[in-house]
């Protein structure tokens, strides 16, 4: 496949990712003590179509040739599907890592479940996490770096790629009828601008998909914004 082929794959994949049902919301929401002026991405819709999450996994896949990667690991929820999708694409073995301070029913239970990864090249899926190994990749769905306050110094140095920016999809979102252009407008401006907590535009963003709730949304998610350091998305 040519460099334009391969273009011309990667954004249809991005727009199918974008326009995945359920994916993008609209209706202001909070995350992480923060108002946001939609709701969070929903990445595991992504999975729904199982064509897709194998083409997802073919995509990631493409990171392994240039990384010389042993093993695939999958990041606590969203990583999981998708790291064992590019396992599947490429028939490296299989690993995924548990959320910080997960208890299960052993008193002690490993981090990481699959294969064995100590020690050995691993791609990571979704986000960043700490393996015990050596990560010398990271893909994920959507690279949340373009709106981030700032990005860890663990996801600057490492190879990271990615179907799509977070911008990306909320511009492909409203291409494809799934975000109103105004409403797409607000969205950019709040998170590009970083608006404060009291700055008057948050009464124009809806609160649910259908218009505006009774009552303003400093009410509805009465939080103080919060700096959020992030690593690369999910």
């Amino acid at each position: 496949m040519d460099s334009q082929d391969t273009t011309a794959t990667d954004e249809l994949l991005a727009t199918r990712v974008a326009t995945a049902p359920g994916l993008v919301r609209a209706g202001a929401s909070c995350w992480d003590h923060a108002r946001t002026p939609i709701h969070a991405l929903s990445m595991e819709s992504a999975y729904a179509d199982s064509q897709l999450l194998r083409d997802l996994g073919a995509r990631g896949g493409r990171l392994i040739p240039d990384t010389g990667v042993e093993v695939v690991v999958g990041a606590e929820t969203a990583g999981v599907p998708l790291a064992a999708s590019i396992s599947l694409a490429t028939d490296l073995p299989f690993a995924f890592v548990r959320k910080p301070g997960y208890r299960g029913h052993e008193i002690d239970e490993p981090p990481v479940r699959g294969a064995d990864v100590a020690g050995r090249r691993v791609l990571l899926a979704a986000s960043l996490a700490s393996v015990g190994a050596e990560v010398v990749g990271v893909f994920v769905l959507v690279d949340m770096r373009d709106v981030a306050d700032t990005v860890s110094p663990m996801a600057a140095a490492l190879p990271t790629d990615a179907v799509s920016t977070y911008l990306q999809v909320l511009d492909l979102a409203t291409t494809n009828g799934l975000l109103d252009p105004a409403l797409h407008k607000l969205t950019v401006d709040a998170l590009v601008n970083r608006w404060s907590d009291d700055d008057p535009r948050w009464d124009l963003v809806p609160v649910t998909s259908g218009g505006p709730l009774d009552i303003p949304l400093r009410l509805a998610c009465p939080f103080v914004g919060d700096s959020t350091e992030v690593a690369t998305g999910g």
